[in-house]
């Protein structure tokens, strides 16, 4: 069964961590050390706490160092944890809301999978449940009884390195959106690509990414001795999104490339767009590169100078091809195909600028005392105060990329089944 990719609607009761305290003004708390006997020294724990938890004098915690330095309380042995979601099938409801509930549980953190459906599990619950273990890293069947299927995650996927699994993502979408440009000079050498399985794999590293940022902050797993803690995850959400975005815009162009392609187009209007291609291409590696490694607000900077530099060469190349010059005379199946290309290419410049927006962000260091901004020495923002809100920085961009139809309607993150153009 072919199940659409719509965006993702509600959730069943799901598994999140359960925050240490609630109440908003307790969630930072000063201790004082104090001494317990001759040698041993301790620390108080919050009333509230244990009593949540319903620990006594004499129960057990267990602690654990994190690779930040803090050390981390749990009224639980971590290592026999086992982080449980049940997903009931609803029969009245989409088979759709089933592969999203699953994907929402597996971002937060969730281990096992239980899924149960009224009279039994349908073919149709299983083979979603076989495309949810095939899409992420990598949940397994383990169970399949006639009204109860259980899923497992027997991997040890959430102990892996964030920064690895960012430059693998990093060099799987780059090469998808080299290949995608391929398709007009090439188009019987990739027509028979399965691009959206391909694309897949960007999701698996963007889901995988994800679930170890829910798992690392709330404790549940940790990092290896040579991972660092995480730095800034909000920011790491915003790069491994963009990243993800991009792979989906080199679908598209892979798609309306071979479309293209089939109109025949002449050299005069080939060469331009994959110069474009091939500028854009430029630009992500250097945003990536001062996202992930450089510290230098001037590098970042300069990154995202060029993307607008490389906005005005589209408004330019769209000009040149639909109102004057080489494709003037564009038949409408040539036009179409054509614009959707220069605009996937286009929302590629603004989500490279997003990422290199996340280097500027990293190459500043707030000094909470004095309530200052410090600029590393080899870099440093003209105009001063890069407090100001971050949305300053979009005022000159143009149109947002919210209001692309092709990035608000066709690429939902949550999908099953790759749409059919």
């Amino acid at each position: 069964m072919d199940y659409t990719r719509s965006a993702r609607g509600g959730r069943n009761s799901l598994w999140t961590p359960a925050p240490l305290i609630e109440e908003a003004d307790r969630t930072n708390l000063v201790r004082r050390l104090q001494r317990m006997g001759t040698v041993t020294i301790g620390v108080s724990l919050p009333r509230e706490w244990v009593g949540t938890r319903n620990l006594a004098v004499g129960s057990t915690v267990f602690l654990r160092a994190l690779a930040d330095g803090s050390l981390l309380i749990q009224d639980r042995d971590p290592a026999f944890a086992q982080a449980s979601v049940e997903v009931q099938v609803q029969p009245d409801r989409s088979r759709e809301h089933t592969f999203r509930d699953l994907v929402a549980a597996y971002l937060a953190g969730a281990r096992e999978f239980v899924i149960r459906e009224k009279g039994g599990i349908s073919p149709e619950t299983v083979a979603i449940a076989k495309t949810f273990a095939r899409r992420t890293l990598q949940p397994e069947i383990v169970s399949e009884d006639r009204d109860v299927l259980i899923l497992r995650d027997v991997s040890r996927g959430a102990e892996l390195g964030v920064g690895p699994l960012l430059r693998r993502m990093f060099q799987i979408v780059l090469s998808l959106q080299q290949d995608a440009a391929r398709t007009w000079r090439e188009p019987d050498r990739w027509r028979g690509v399965r691009w959206e399985q391909r694309d897949d794999e960007v999701d698996r590293h963007a889901w995988l990414i994800e679930r170890i940022l829910a798992l690392r902050l709330a404790g549940t797993v940790g990092g290896g001795e040579s991972d660092p803690p995480v730095e800034r995850p909000l920011q790491t959400l915003v790069l491994v999104r963009s990243l993800e975005r991009v792979g989906d815009h080199a679908v598209q162009i892979a798609d309306q490339g071979l479309r293209w392609a089939e109109t025949s187009p002449t050299d005069r209007l080939v060469r331009p767009l994959s110069e474009f291609h091939a500028q854009v291409l430029e630009q992500l590696r250097a945003a990536f590169h001062v996202a992930s490694e450089a510290r230098d607000s001037l590098r970042a900077n300069d990154v995202i100078d060029v993307g607008e530099a490389l906005h005005a060469t589209y408004t330019t190349l769209t000009e040149s091809f639909f109102a004057r010059g080489a494709g003037s005379g564009l038949s409408p199946l040539a036009a179409v195909p054509l614009g959707l290309i220069l605009q996937s290419i286009d929302r590629t410049v603004s989500y490279a600028q997003d990422i290199a927006e996340v280097g500027l962000d990293r190459s500043t260091v707030v000094s909470r005392a004095e309530a200052r901004v410090v600029v590393p020495a080899d870099g440093g923002t003209s105009g001063g105060n890069h407090a100001d809100p971050p949305v300053s920085r979009a005022t000159t961009r143009g149109i947002g990329r919210a209001d692309s139809p092709l990035d608000s309607t066709r690429i939902p993150r949550r999908k099953q089944e790759k749409e059919k153009a």
